[in-house]
């Protein structure tokens, strides 16, 4: 049975009726979607969220973005913010869950939780106590563990593209067309190349995109035999085809990437905000007529061909960075660049140069600001509240 069947048939074969002396409940369902970090989870939930058949089976749908910062207050906030833009701020969870609770009072509802990495089932109890009679959620996991814990009435493990779709994607992003037919030239390297993408799309577009200029068969056959795909996935979970994509940018764009690590995962943000903080920096140097503002949009743009920066699904006029992309910033940047997320007490290098405080409000105590007190050579300060920008550079 197909995602969009189970979510939407069961609302349209009973009513979720309630009234003041009965009430006929739905079930409550979940569906966690299991994959490895590369494999399409989210792409999989945001067609069944956006779907025009779901938002006619429910009064409410709310998307929250959970990665590894499992927080019950931050979520129930979300969620809350969500359904009422001008609720209440408060950080009591017994009392955002009763208000939560108040509101999806028979209403039809469909979470989807993105990304949970927290295996406590005792967190996940906690969190799924406001949900009842018309709650359905979708949960997308790379952990077997966090599925055992929903206890989903079905699960979906993503597999590997076949090569034949992965071979589609790379020559969308390197061609911009469906297939070889119109390049034959390339078919052949082309095919190689993908068989090392291994059946995994962030890499078949990544690798794609950095070949959407080249057209000198060398080049391609250069990257092919490239080093860089024999060494081992890293820890953390980035795939060779990324950190190939990175060796292969000019310095001027693996400067600019890389100052990107100080953004959370899952951060919207604004060409202009981006190109407004490294022309602050002084990254928009060039002899070149292009200046300012002007060469700002030509590297943003850059690194948005190049699938390092990708439109929000959301809204469109915003930008995000997939996750894995976050984490090779990460990785590329060190210690010249960090973030303080929420309440983590953190210890950074003194050799940091740019730093993100990222919270849901600003009130709290300076205790957690003492991370940056050996911070020497800081140079920017960005604090982010979720939902909002302004920085002190």
């Amino acid at each position: 049975m197909g995602l969009w069947s189970m979510l939407v048939e069961p609302m349209r074969s009973k009513k979720c009726l309630s009234c003041s002396k009965v009430t006929i409940p739905m079930e409550f369902v979940s569906f966690p979607s299991l994959a490895w970090e590369w494999m399409g989870k989210t792409t999989l939930a945001q067609l069944v969220y956006n779907d025009p058949s779901i938002k006619e089976s429910f009064d409410h749908k709310s998307w929250v973005c959970v990665s590894d910062d499992f927080d019950a207050v931050n979520i129930t906030k979300t969620i809350l913010r969500s359904l009422d833009a001008d609720s209440r701020d408060e950080n009591d969870l017994n009392l955002l869950q009763v208000m939560l609770k108040e509101k999806l009072s028979g209403k039809r509802f469909l979470l989807v939780l993105d990304d949970i990495w927290n295996e406590s089932y005792r967190d996940w109890t906690i969190l799924r106590r406001p949900f009842g009679a018309g709650t359905k959620i979708i949960v997308t996991t790379r952990l077997q563990k966090v599925s055992s814990n929903v206890d989903p009435v079905k699960a979906f493990f993503l597999d590997k593209l076949s090569h034949h779709d992965c071979l589609s994607i790379f020559a969308q992003h390197a061609l911009k067309a469906r297939n070889f037919a119109g390049h034959p030239q390339f078919k052949e390297i082309g095919e190689n190349i993908v068989r090392r993408c291994n059946g995994l799309p962030l890499a078949a577009e990544a690798i794609g995109s950095l070949l959407r200029t080249v057209t000198d068969h060398s080049e391609w056959e250069k990257l092919y035999e490239s080093e860089i795909w024999d060494l081992p996935e890293d820890p953390c979970g980035l795939i060779p085809a990324l950190r190939l994509s990175y060796h292969y940018l000019p310095p001027h764009l693996k400067r600019c990437f890389a100052y990107c690590s100080i953004f959370p995962k899952d951060y919207e943000f604004e060409e202009e905000e981006i190109i407004l903080l490294w022309r602050a920096e002084g990254f928009l140097q060039s002899k070149a007529e292009i200046q300012g503002t002007g060469l700002g949009n030509q590297y943003f743009q850059d690194l948005v061909s190049r699938s390092f920066f990708q439109r929000s699904s959301k809204d469109k006029s915003l930008f995000v960075m997939h996750d894995l992309m976050n984490d090779l910033a990460q990785l590329v940047a060190g210690e010249i660049c960090c973030r303080l997320v929420g309440e983590k007490q953190q210890k950074f290098s003194h050799r940091s140069r740019h730093s993100a405080y990222v919270s849901d409000d600003w009130f709290h105590s300076v205790k957690k600001f003492e991370a940056f007190y050996q911070m020497t050579s800081l140079r920017t300060f960005l604090p982010l509240l979720k939902g909002s920008f302004f920085a002190w550079v």
